[in-house]
């Protein structure tokens, strides 16, 4: 996980022993990403500022993860995170764990409670399947795969965190939905170079280079994509955002559940919904304003809806549809940890 300096790629090193330690991975499918145990520094509580100075510091169409808990916003951009992976912080009152993996390009939030304790992660300077293994300052020797969403090593091992709901937009797409929002301040207290993607040509779409050796990969769609990803009782769907178009609003299932996906492209941006409530089940589409942020109307009450999932107008004003856990991801990590998955294609 270490960044590509002066243009040169880095080989991966021997498998690290993981001595003594109960792991649901096989040990040479761990392997080090360069950097040792919090070579690559996480973030704790970060200094943040306001939506209108955070305009000035951060360009409109940076990345960001952003996260609403307790009606409070907070938007982490990805240029921090490709030095930092990890941030431990507090939003709305509730502590979380917001995670990415420049390797994988999936970014997302746990609720980061062990056995009633909040934990505090570190990167570990592992990697499996060229995804961020982070481990636990509490309990050190206990390991957890970002992307598998579990415990792999030590005490914890088969331990599956609450998965909390990300959204991935520009930083200008970001602020328009949540004018209130506060977002992670450049001093971060580390030297880095924030402006610059440290990875060269990693993440293009044309680029089909990986730095760690990989168990599985999927060619239904280019390795480097970018798909949105839902998973419900063992059954994973994906959405391409090269298959979604410019504005979409996909009613669709996973598994037995009813849900929406919200697509902009120009905002990178695509949230997902239960489209479920109570016992009655809403078809969307899109309400085209020619704007951002746009809206959309259910077809059976005809009821407005913002993209934050609540009726703003008609019979059911006041209504809010439940967020569901989804993140996106390069599709090559999406289709090896999630095999067989369903793939949406219109």
């Amino acid at each position: 996980m270490r960044p590509i300096l002066f243009g040169l790629a880095l080989l991966a090193l021997a498998a690290p022993k993981v001595a003594g330690q109960s792991c649901l991975v096989p040990n040479n499918q761990l392997v080090s990403g360069g950097p040792g145990k919090d070579g690559i520094p996480a973030l704790t509580r970060p200094r943040t500022m306001g939506a209108v100075e955070g305009a000035t510091a951060w360009a409109p169409d940076t990345l960001v993860l952003g996260v609403v808990i307790g009606g409070e916003a907070r938007a982490y951009p990805h240029n921090i995170l490709w030095w930092h992976e990890i941030v431990n912080d507090v939003v709305g009152g509730q502590p979380i764990a917001l995670s990415y993996c420049p390797l994988t390009g999936s970014g997302m939030v746990y609720e980061p409670l062990v056995r009633d304790r909040v934990s505090d992660f570190g990167v570990s300077g592992l990697l499996f399947d060229n995804n961020l293994v982070l481990y636990d300052r509490n309990q050190p020797e206990t390991l957890w795969s970002q992307m598998r969403v579990q415990g792999i090593c030590g005490a914890e091992a088969g331990r599956k965190p609450r998965l909390l709901p990300v959204t991935q937009s520009t930083w200008a797409a970001w602020r328009a939905l949540h004018p209130e929002t506060t977002i992670l301040h450049p001093d971060t207290g580390h030297r880095r170079s924030y402006s610059v993607y440290p990875y060269g040509t990693y993440d293009r779409l044309d680029d089909s280079s990986l730095l760690f050796p990989q168990s599985f990969v999927d060619p239904r769609r280019p390795m480097k994509e970018l798909v949105f990803g839902f998973t419900q009782e063992g059954v994973s769907r994906a959405w391409p955002y090269g298959a979604l178009g410019e504005r979409a609003a996909i009613n669709d299932h996973v598994g037995a559940r009813a849900v929406l996906v919200v697509w902009d492209q120009q905002a990178q941006m695509a949230i997902g919904f239960d489209r479920t409530v109570g016992e009655q089940t809403f078809e969307f589409e899109l309400e085209e304003t020619g704007g951002f942020p746009f809206r959309l109307r259910d077809r059976q009450t005809g009821s407005l809806w913002s993209l934050d999932g609540l009726a703003v107008e008609g019979p059911l004003a006041g209504t809010l549809l439940p967020r569901l856990a989804t993140f996106s991801a390069m599709w090559f990590a999406w289709a090896s940890f999630h095999r067989g998955t369903e793939l949406y294609l219109p």
